[in-house]
């Protein structure tokens, strides 16, 4: 799931009318062939239409959110190099960069970017005054937020146009950087190529099987081959913070005490903003005396009526 590039964005910018592909090509300096490749990359992105007229392909800009989005930048903070600045892991970090300051180590985990990568369009952003520093955290200028809504509607639109093909009936559940959880009521088996069974439907690979509601999720990611059960019980968390499912994932915690990576829970928590501090405490042995967490007695109940025994 690339991000736009530079000459996608050039493209972009050279359609606030439609044009054909020969005035395009023209006008950027390239071969139509070149520019019939980025029309089509752009087309399946959901930023631009064609239309035959006569002979012509006319293209033009799509209603698409994100396509909107974009006219109002280009309006708006046309005197910036918005082909750097929109292109490539700078669109990534803009995405999940906002107002709110975070930590380098949040928005790395919020943007799947290695640490050399990050700190390199962190310089950029900061170059062109989008990025702003306060006590080690990273924040959003505000008159940039712009920015950010498109980045963020951008990768939402190349999600669900995943999520469709797919499943037709899917919607999205969680929506990040090149990364989705999406509910179908189609079932597809537990692990297709990129896309992962997970939620309270994946439970029963790990002792707990549970009666479904006939609705299924699942997690796209084209760098992760398996799920862990800390990232199916966050996932749960994330689908659905309820009663029920803060009770089977605090006995799924429980029972696979030993092998639980804490420090990989707590990750995929602030990755998801998800609170786990509460699975913690169990995990300690400690109850959490407020709603919507369990009471012990019933934890440990579930627990023997699964596993045989008080883990």
């Amino acid at each position: 799931m690339k991000p736009l590039s530079k000459m996608e964005v050039r493209v972009l910018l050279k359609l606030k009318a439609g044009k054909t592909i020969t005035e395009l090509a023209n006008e950027l300096d390239l071969s139509i062939y070149r520019t019939s490749i980025l029309i089509a990359s752009l087309e399946r992105k959901g930023l631009v239409k064609t239309e035959k007229r006569g002979r012509c392909k006319i293209a033009s800009l799509n209603e698409t959110k994100p396509a909107e989005l974009f006219r109002k930048l280009a309006s708006k903070f046309g005197h910036m190099p918005l082909d750097e600045i929109l292109s490539g892991k700078n669109l990534t970090l803009l995405a999940v960069l906002k107002r709110v300051p975070l930590s380098a180590h949040e928005l790395r985990i919020k943007g799947n970017l290695s640490r050399s990568t990050f700190y390199h369009v962190v310089n950029k952003l900061s170059n062109y005054g989008i990025l702003g520093k306060k006590d080690e955290k990273y924040f959003l200028v505000e008159r940039y937020s712009l920015f950010h809504e498109f980045a963020e509607e951008f990768y939402e639109l190349q999600n669900s146009i995943k999520a469709r093909e797919f499943s037709e009936d899917s919607a999205l559940v969680w929506s990040g950087v090149g990364e989705f959880i999406l509910e179908t009521g189609a079932y597809r088996g537990k692990d297709i190529g990129n896309f992962h069974l997970t939620g309270l439907e994946r439970f029963s690979d790990f002792g707990v099987g549970l009666i479904g509601i006939g609705q299924y999720h699942y997690y796209y990611s084209e760098k992760t081959e398996g799920l862990s059960l800390e990232d199916v019980v966050v996932h749960a968390l994330l689908i659905d913070f309820s009663p029920r499912t803060i009770l089977y994932s605090i006995v799924l915690l429980l029972a696979h005490r030993e092998e639980i990576n804490q420090k990989k829970l707590i990750e995929l928590g602030r990755k998801y903003d998800v609170s786990v501090s509460g699975l913690l405490e169990y995990l300690r042995g400690k109850e959490v005396k407020k709603y919507p967490y369990p009471p012990m007695k019933e934890v440990k109940e579930i627990l023997k009526m699964y596993f045989g025994e008080e883990k």
